[in-house]
């Protein structure tokens, strides 16, 4: 910037403008009106030593004989946000939300409910042995169903705990049917009396009550069950090498960052929670920050040493009181939507001591992607009630993306009615649509390497070499074969970056990779934690706001043709949504229509799988292992997938039209019994129902599509 200063305005003009980022003009503030600059922590520069340092903190207050009961409860009952599966109505919102929130045991254990989570981890921070699901002792096990596997077994005293989902009332969550659900707990009930094996029973309302473990305990004890709880070094090493310190230590670093960033006290916080769902949630994760905090900032104290944003705060403070004045009549900040509150504290009040003073804000809150970092958008958005009242001025000119691309791009981030709404023009023409999206499931390549094939034929028309920007959400997904890639393409310039990391950065196409349903899926399915509401501005209610902003960033970095790639499993819902009637997109792979529900969950998607063993083919959920749902290919074509079209079945693939079975709505096939042909359900034998097939005159079809032969 300093080079384009010069060079525009000419090195006379240059002189009394000063270039500076936010940092170093709080130190150079503070080093005017104090005599020297601060030191500055090799921890607040250094992010993996921010993070071993908390690390430690965390290590020493688990052997704190005083502080460790409150940070182990957390580890044991807080460790992720708590929904009752009563809140929801399907069985694929509730997978949702544990998959989102990587609900497994300490022990590493995929657990079907934050409630079985929460007994698993009391059973191992009490040093009390168990196995999770393991096969009843006795035979149960039917021609109609498999056998009986209790929630948990503690070998030692020889007990099975089976956890109920029910409330107060007795009632099952709004997805589980209630008479059925009733009748297999009066079944485990009678068994284990019979068998007479000792059962404990926990219960969904105790969770929802805050009794759960307490009861447990309780009951535990009254079977001369002993509690041995793990020795605090043993613990730490235990959570450690199950992966539970690092994700705890990453949420309080961005939690220590933002309540600094934003000046407030405990007082303000705790008051902050009286707002919150999970009051009790916020509560004990105060109750464990609170001496993190209080540990840093001592060995702050201890070392004479300050981070960025004591840094800021300090600086802001003697800007305040007028210890320090400004030699500035015109402020320009750039990247405005990154703005974070400590920093828009020392705007406010280099405004305030020098009247007169103007501040220019240069951002566009279409690319605010650095929320995790700090940055808060709704100071952009609601500037006038920030530094009083301005005047808006629209850069609606883009110089990059052809018109198609940028309209596609700008539908898609107006979604989202809480961004500043504006039109963006280019001054680039192109025909024909220029955003792509490959599917997986029928092409015979990659959709990689599909993508780059297609590019390398639109590239022909240009007599220079073409760059290519491979885009992926994380790290991990820059591809394996990158620098083969580079060979088999010798006319395409490759660069691999994380969309973050491209901002500000363009290229002929792009290409962002692994945009499916999963964890490190795009968008994400790791979700913010709730807890960092307390200490930022208003939370966005918008579904995937942030990540939504992110694909903008991603889409717009291209010239000619962005292509976006569904790999890694089943297409994202931002997939979905673009390859919909209201976006000028192509796709190229699997015809999205293909896309089947699960009937079971409704929120999983059926995906096709081949079973090894004996060459066949079948369909599963998109959200096993919680979701068990399989149903088998279509009768006729014995290949495609078989979805709902009204009162009938339709296969995808073939087009055959199969009838669904009028009592549970699986469909129907043709089986031969005792007294020749029928009509059978597919669910048997959960469901039984049956019918006679009339006979057919010759040439007709039965309901199972199969043509009655001419004799």
């Amino acid at each position: 910037m300093q080079e384009r200063i010069c060079k525009q305005l000419g090195e006379d003009a240059a002189q009394d403008i000063t270039i500076s980022t936010f940092h170093s003009l709080g130190l150079a503030i503070i080093g005017t009106v104090e005599g020297q600059r601060p030191a500055i922590a090799r921890a607040a520069q250094d992010d993996r030593a921010f993070i071993h340092q908390l690390k430690g903190i965390v290590s020493d207050l688990i052997a704190d004989d005083e502080i460790s009961e409150t940070v182990l409860a957390w580890f044991r009952e807080q460790f992720a946000p708590y929904r009752s599966p009563h809140e929801f109505k399907t069985w694929g919102k509730y997978y949702d939300y544990i998959r989102r929130y990587e609900i497994r045991s300490l022990k590493g254990e995929q657990v079907k409910s934050f409630e079985e989570c929460e007994i698993a981890n009391f059973l191992y921070l009490n040093g009390i042995e168990y196995e999770y699901e393991r096969l009843y002792e006795f035979e149960t096990g039917t021609s109609e169903k498999g056998p009986y596997r209790p929630d948990f077994y503690l070998p030692g005293p020889d007990i099975w705990i089976e956890h109920f989902g029910i409330n107060t009332e007795g009632k099952t969550a709004p997805y589980i049917p209630q008479e059925e659900y009733l009748e297999q707990m009066a079944w485990k009930k009678a068994l284990h009396q019979a068998q007479g094996t000792t059962l404990i029973e926990t219960f969904s309302h105790e969770c929802a009550a805050g009794t759960l473990l307490r009861n447990l305990e309780k009951k535990l004890l009254a079977n001369e069950v002993t509690l041995s709880p793990l020795p605090p070094t043993e613990t730490f090493t235990a959570l450690e090498e199950q992966g539970w310190i690092d994700p705890f230590i990453r949420l309080v670093a961005t939690f220590l960052q933002h309540f600094k960033a934003a000046q407030l006290s405990f007082e303000q916080v705790m008051q902050r929670t009286a707002t919150m769902k999970d009051r009790a949630r916020a509560r004990a994760f105060l109750a464990v920050f609170k001496p993190i905090f209080e540990r840093y900032q001592a060995m702050l104290e201890q070392s004479k040493e300050i981070d960025f944003h004591d840094m800021i705060a300090r600086a802001a403070a003697h800007v305040k009181a007028g210890r320090y004045k400004s030699p500035f009549g015109y402020i320009l900040v750039d990247e405005f939507q990154d703005i974070s509150p400590d920093r828009a504290r020392l705007l406010k009040a280099l405004l305030e001591r020098t009247p007169g003073t103007q501040l220019f804000a240069v951002g566009d809150d279409w690319q605010a992607i650095f929320r995790f970092a700090g940055s808060d958008i709704s100071i952009m958005r609601e500037f006038s009630q920030h530094f009083g009242e301005g005047e808006r001025l629209s850069l609606e000119t883009t110089f990059r993306c052809v018109d198609r691309i940028a309209a596609i791009a700008t539908e898609f981030i107006l979604r989202n009615p809480a961004q500043i709404s504006k039109t963006v023009r280019s001054i680039h023409n192109a025909e024909g649509p220029r955003v792509h999206v490959g599917l997986p499931g029928e092409q015979k390549l990659s959709l990689l390497k599909e993508a780059l094939d297609r590019i390398v034929d639109d590239a022909t028309q240009y007599n220079e070499p073409s760059s290519v920007l491979l885009l992926g959400r994380y790290n991990h997904l820059r591809p394996q074969n990158l620098f083969s890639l580079k060979k088999q393409y010798p006319d395409l310039q490759f660069t691999y970056k994380t969309v973050h990391g491209s901002k500000g950065l363009e290229a002929d196409y792009v290409v962002v990779l692994g945009l499916c349903v999963a964890k490190y899926g795009f968008p994400t399915e790791i979700a913010d934690d709730p807890l960092l509401d307390l200490v930022l501005g208003t939370p966005e209610t918008h579904p995937n706001a942030e990540e939504r902003r992110l694909l903008y960033v991603a889409i717009t970095r291209a010239r000619r043709h962005a292509y976006l790639l569904a790999s890694g499993g089943p297409p994202s819902s931002f997939v979905t949504e673009l390859t919909g009637d209201d976006y000028d997109t192509t796709a190229f792979g699997r015809v999205p229509e293909r896309d089947v529900s699960c009937p079971l969950c409704i929120e999983g998607r059926l995906l096709r799988r081949e079973n090894k063993k004996n060459d066949s083919i079948f369909y599963s959920c998109s959200n096993f292992p919680y979701c068990k749902h399989r149903q088998q290919p279509c009768p006729v074509c014995r290949e495609g997938l078989l979805g709902r079209d009204q009162e009938k079945y339709k296969c995808r693939d073939c087009g055959q039209s199969i009838e669904a079975c009028p009592e549970c709505g699986a469909w129907l096939q043709t089986r031969m019994g005792r007294y020749g042909r029928f009509l059978g359900c597919t669910s048997y034998p959960s469901c039984k129902y049956t019918r006679k097939i009339k006979r057919k005159e010759p040439g007709s079809k039965d309901p199972a599509g199969r043509v009655t032969p001419r004799v």
